[in-house]
């Protein structure tokens, strides 16, 4: 009788072994378990570098893309300059002609008027003007009498030789003599200045289909981020949830660069044509307000010194944020620990409290009557952001110092506005909204499907610009 069919049992079942069971028979058996560190590592860090404008900015909501506000034109004393040099004597007076940066409305008006007092500010002698004579035709502008108000003193410029100089500098001291039985005089108005900037769209997209979605990986979690509020559907699997988070996480960072560094838009050839831009934070400052030189590795004490001396000019606040990349923040310990090598730092970030300083990761010093919280700001770094080097980088030994302060409103006293504030348009309606930021799914993997494809979409939209209030406040320090 035959026997039952055995082609298809492996032989041999078993072997003799001398010495007994060794690893690469394990491993022949393909039996050796897959060990492997469960967790996510992130190798350069958790690149979100969104604190800045999220902690320091305040938010304001407007309902149109366009938006402006008003700040005074200039100082509330005024100082004017001449564009010729005539011959002055004791007692006599002077005609000056006013240099045209210090008219308005098309060189028709100024703020001269008679009876001003005015000193010369290389010798501090004080005259009055006693005469203002518009011009007509081409260019228009001013010619002024200036006469000395002690008859033994000259309008003289120090320096310049028997000469009242285009280079210096008449400053103004109002009506101070007016005299018994005085009239009216002209009256001053500080002129105001209209500044605008417009909302931009900024949005990412994250997509993954349903075979993604169920696909499971080695690792179980170790990567940081946060998922977009509305959109924790689409990380069924840890891949996909990762590649969610870092969508996020790189929609925040992009939004900041964009506020920080980001311009008007008005070139026709681009892909999207419907927008505007919107000017960045830097790009404002730059245009607006001071900037200082530096010779790389030399950012000590003077410097500091010429540093606070401009910004007691434009009446900055008490207290600043100076953020620097990394070549200048070790410069500027280098700076300071060669001036005291005993130690300076001073603790005072943050509510003037050390615990504070130490969670924002800032060390502040107190020079002149000014406080500088000085943080390292990751963003100026090329390669912490790319991991590329530059030849040439515009932000390489580069700061920006601002106010931490507020800044009244010209046209309505009532309004106090940060030194920036982070305008935004709340979306339409649909998905998830807060803060500006909209983010809703689709697909039909989501779960609430909305098309037969089974893949699953998430949309991230934000439309947001900057005001920098009080531009002349701020100082970027640069060097070269």
């Amino acid at each position: 009788m035959a026997g039952i069919p055995t082609s298809n049992i492996l032989q041999p079942g078993n072997i003799s072994l001398v010495g007994g069971v060794t690893r690469q028979l394990v491993s022949d058996l393909q039996l050796l378990t897959p060990q492997y560190y469960k967790n996510y590592v992130e190798k350069y860090g958790s690149e979100d570098f969104t604190w800045w404008l999220s902690t320091y900015g305040g938010m304001e909501e407007v309902k149109n893309r366009d938006y402006f506000w008003f700040e005074n034109r200039g100082k509330l004393i005024t100082g004017v300059q001449s564009t010729n040099s005539p011959a002055a004597t004791a007692g006599n007076p002077i005609t000056l002609t006013l240099n045209n940066n210090f008219t308005y409305n098309g060189n028709t008006q100024s703020p001269l008027r008679v009876g001003e007092t005015v000193r010369v500010a290389s010798t501090n002698v004080e005259g009055e003007i006693t005469a203002v004579t518009a011009l007509g035709g081409p260019g228009y502008g001013f010619t002024f009498v200036v006469t000395p108000k002690i008859s033994t003193q000259s309008l003289a410029s120090a320096g310049g030789g028997g000469s009242f100089l285009s280079t210096d500098v008449l400053i103004f001291g109002g009506i101070m003599d007016a005299g018994e039985a005085s009239s009216t005089n002209a009256p001053m108005i500080q002129l105001d200045e209209k500044y605008n900037n417009t909302i931009t769209e900024m949005r990412e997209t994250f997509s993954a289909t349903d075979l993604a979605e169920m696909t499971e990986v080695y690792y179980t979690g170790g990567f940081s981020g946060d998922v977009p509020a509305g959109g924790a559907q689409a990380g069924t699997s840890l891949f996909t949830l990762k590649g969610l988070v870092k969508s996020n996480v790189r929609f925040k960072n992009d939004v900041e660069m964009k506020l920080m560094r980001g311009n008007i838009v008005n070139n026709t050839g681009l892909t999207t044509t419907t927008s505007v831009g919107s000017e960045g934070i830097i790009p404002k400052v730059l245009a607006d307000g001071e900037t200082v030189g530096y010779t790389p590795g030399n950012l000590d004490i003077a410097k500091i010194h010429e540093i606070t001396r401009i910004m007691d000019i434009n009446g900055c606040a008490s207290e600043n944020m100076w953020l620097q990349d990394i070549y200048q923040n070790q410069n500027f310990s280098d700076g300071l620990f060669a001036a005291y090598p005993a130690g300076a730092w001073v603790w005072g970030a943050n509510e003037k409290s050390e615990e504070a300083a130490i969670n924002y990761g800032c060390k502040s010093i107190s020079i002149d009557g000014y406080l500088f919280k000085v943080k390292k700001y990751r963003p100026f770094n090329s390669e912490y952001i790319t991991g590329t080097t530059p030849v040439t980088d515009f932000f390489r030994n580069f700061g920006m110092i601002c106010p931490q302060g507020e800044t009244r409103d010209s046209k309505d006293a009532s309004k106090l506005y940060k030194n920036i504030t982070i305008m935004y348009q709340q979306p339409p309606k649909g998905g998830t909204i807060g803060n500006g930021i909209r983010v809703w799914q689709w697909g039909g993997g989501s779960q609430n499907p909305t098309t037969g494809t089974m893949n699953d979409n998430v949309e991230m939209i934000t439309y947001r610009g900057s005001r920098v209030a009080a531009a002349n406040q701020f100082v970027i320090v640069q060097g070269s």
